[in-house]
């Protein structure tokens, strides 16, 4: 490629063979990721071989309404950086048991009907920054082995991330019309739900943060459910409103004489 930044001539060219390998179907798409797979340690020592198959390997579908009719994406795998964001999708979209290799980014999609991302493995960045889903998000079993960011996402009803794995994950501003399943989910970085809203049943049972979570300022309409979560640093509340049943039976917590960690104490204690 003569320059870093592609034409958009050649980007255009790039999005329709992409829809053509979706028009074939998994096994033809997931043939082609393989052999993009193979070619990036030989180009190792050689940055512009690097930048083109940086180019050739990205899935790009920024913007596209073209999603209403390419909507089953299950079982594929993403060689390189794959863009969604601001595409619509006007049926549920499916990803479930796909695997993403280079950054993920879904920043302001729109899932109208819902998404199954579970059993997904997202190797790098994954943005859903200002995503919103329609009906339920299902995360189930997922796996972020980088940093993902749900920041200000709109879950208009129920959201799954159960049994889910999470180098780090940032959820602040995001808000849950129904259920939050965070049960078995464990985050090997920080956690962030700052200013979260919880409109349904957030349930965080058996969950496991080895680093600092912070729950600053989330409101949580309905049941809070922390029992028998593990948290290796001690969590923030500060703020945080309980207007439901709170539920801290059995946490493990670094013993510490914070007035947050008092007060989790008390709330177990008020609840034993």
């Amino acid at each position: 490629m003569p320059s870093v930044v592609p034409s958009r001539e050649l980007v255009e060219v790039r999005r329709a063979a992409t829809l053509e390998r979706l028009t074939q179907g998994g096994s033809a798409w997931n043939a082609w990721a393989r052999a993009m797979q193979t070619l990036p340690a030989p180009l190792a020592d050689e940055p512009a071989a690097q930048r083109l198959w940086r180019f050739a390997a990205t899935t790009d579908f920024v913007d596209a309404s073209i999603l209403a009719v390419h909507h089953d994406l299950a079982g594929l795998t993403f060689p390189g950086p794959a863009d969604f964001s601001n595409a619509g999708f006007v049926s549920a979209a499916w990803f479930n048991a796909s695997t993403f290799h280079g950054e993920a980014c879904f920043r302001d999609t729109r899932f109208e009907r819902g998404a199954n991302f579970e059993n997904v493995t997202f190797h790098a960045l994954t943005d859903f920054d200002g995503a919103s889903f329609g009906r339920s998000a299902e995360f189930r079993q997922v796996r972020f082995l980088g940093p993902a960011s749900f920041r200000r996402v709109e879950f208009v009803k129920d959201a799954w991330f159960r049994g889910g794995t999470f180098a780090s994950l940032d959820m602040g501003g995001a808000s849950f019309g129904g259920e939050a399943g965070f049960g078995d989910v464990s985050c090997g970085g920080e956690a962030n739900f700052t200013k979260v809203m919880f409109g349904g049943n957030a349930g965080f049972e058996a969950a496991a943060f080895e680093d600092i979570a912070r729950f600053d300022d989330a409101r949580f309409a309905r049941n809070a459910r922390f029992e028998k979560s593990q948290f290796g640093c001690e969590p923030s509340f500060a703020r945080a409103r309980f207007l439901g049943k709170r539920v801290f039976e059995g946490i493990d917590a670094p013993q510490a004489t914070s007035p947050v960690h008092r007060a989790i104490n008390d709330l177990a204690r008020q609840l034993g």
